[in-house]
């Protein structure tokens, strides 16, 4: 495994390979970390807003005994200067051993990679895919859930058109047998038909019956600053909020993910109940970062 830029890339074995490499980071990081990057740079490329996976990110490859050298503001690149992509990373990848970056184009990802001299690990290119965040996401389902091994449903919910991580971990589940897909949103920002399979389900409302019967939802927020239609966005910004009357109908041992950060979509009295796992799911980016960087690297 040289990039990591689309959840396409992963065959079964490679998600359950990098689940068990991830267990393992896992207890190298309540040791306090190793010392097998020691020596190695990852250069963080972040050109838009980020504060889990960034730091998630670099806290990996510190906590396996490397460095870290960043780039987190357009505005102080050469970018601003008229820069292209494919110039930045062949420089940053003369000095760097491994890179992080996130784009604000779809797409732009697999530009830098193919351009790099070294691996290049996909962050979030704008609307399009967000594969190191699908993993970490599987990572908390696998925790607490038997997948492949017992019939789960999961339903994703809110915004399914714009929000990049939806994307990356609806493929990602289609490679496990027995996982039923439920895709909640309204019309306007419902799942593209590219991310969908026969067998995937559509709603345009939560009903009752799904916050009863589902083993895991995975909601989002919405993406106000992808929406061409501000209008649109105000129409739809509420569409779904969970609270504490909600989650409970959820059963006792059922999953409440979230890729962070919320606005207002999850009250903030949720965070207690059992069902929550969201602040658990970004903590879980690290160990499988560090497995990810540990692969790429061939360490």
């Amino acid at each position: 495994m040289r990039h990591v830029l689309t959840a396409d890339q992963f065959t079964r074995p490679d998600l359950d390979r990098i689940m068990q490499r991830a267990a393992e980071m896992e207890i190298i990081l309540k040791k306090g970390g190793s010392k097998m990057c020691d020596g190695k740079i990852l250069g963080a490329l972040f050109y838009e807003p980020s504060t889990r996976t960034r730091l998630s990110f670099e806290t990996a490859m510190m906590r396996l005994g490397g460095n870290v050298i960043s780039e987190t503001d357009v505005t102080f690149s050469s970018q601003t200067k008229g820069e292209v992509i494919e110039d930045t990373i062949r420089i940053v990848g003369g000095y760097a051993d491994i890179i992080a970056i996130r784009t604000k184009i779809k797409g732009e990802a697999k530009i830098a990679a193919h351009y790099s001299p070294v691996p290049v690990l996909n962050g979030g290119d704008g609307s399009g895919e967000h594969p190191t965040q699908s993993l970490l996401d599987l990572y908390t389902i696998v925790k607490h859930h038997r997948i492949g091994e017992e019939k789960l449903k999961v339903a994703f919910v809110g915004d399914l058109k714009y929000g990049r991580t939806v994307h990356s971990l609806a493929k990602v589940l289609h490679k496990f047998d027995g996982v039923e897909l439920l895709f909640v949103a309204p019309e306007v920002i419902q799942m593209p038909a590219e991310y969908i399979n026969p067998g995937d389900s559509i709603y345009h409302e939560l009903t009752d019956e799904i916050l009863q019967t589902v083993d895991v939802i995975y909601d989002t927020r919405m993406q106000k600053e992808r929406f061409e239609d501000i209008e649109q966005f105000n129409q739809v910004k509420n569409a779904f909020i969970f609270t504490p009357e909600m989650v409970n109908q959820m059963k006792p041992d059922a999953t409440l993910m979230h890729p962070l950060p919320r606005v207002n979509e999850i009250m903030q009295r949720v965070d207690d109940l059992p069902q929550a796992r969201y602040f658990e799911q970004a903590l879980n980016g690290v160990p499988i970062r560090m497995a990810l960087i540990a692969e790429a690297l061939e360490i």
